[in-house]
């Protein structure tokens, strides 16, 4: 593994959020986050389909991780934007590895952003449909990242 330049780390995890190269077998592949500290998993979420680089902070990247929906609504997922806040991830080096992407994040964790399987896979398509239901303005409001 080498380490990979800002372009190349924005081009890979870009990829792997529209399921770019992955198994065809997959409805809409996308991408999950894997968290560990100190070798031990501490965090595991499917990612939104968009991502924002920090303006003021190139090493900071601006992801959505999707814990959860908050239920059903007229049969559709819904989900609240206030609990599947956008998060920063402050890397410190990036590394391909494989279908994935390695992550040292500056707090010392390591995250790895890889294709998103079983319960993430189906969250990430529940996020899907219910970005379908939103105005054309609130979906540019969630997928800009600037905001909770």
């Amino acid at each position: 593994m080498t380490n990979l330049t800002t372009g190349q780390l924005w081009t890979r995890l870009t990829e792997l959020l529209a399921g770019a190269r992955q198994d065809s077998a997959e409805d809409l592949p996308g991408a999950e986050l894997v968290v560990t500290e100190d070798d031990r998993e501490v965090f595991r979420a499917a990612l939104a389909r968009h991502a924002r680089r920090d303006r003021d902070e190139p090493a900071v990247i601006w992801i959505r991780p999707l814990v959860a929906s908050a239920g059903l609504q007229d049969g559709l997922p819904v989900f609240d934007p206030s609990v599947v806040r956008r998060r920063a991830l402050h890397v410190a080096a990036a590394q391909a590895s494989g279908d994935g992407l390695n992550l040292e994040l500056v707090t010392g964790q390591r995250a790895r952003i890889q294709p998103a399987c079983g319960v993430q896979l189906a969250v990430l398509q529940d996020f899907d449909t219910w970005m379908t239901t939103l105005t054309l303005e609130r979906r540019s409001e969630v997928e800009a990242l600037d905001s909770d």
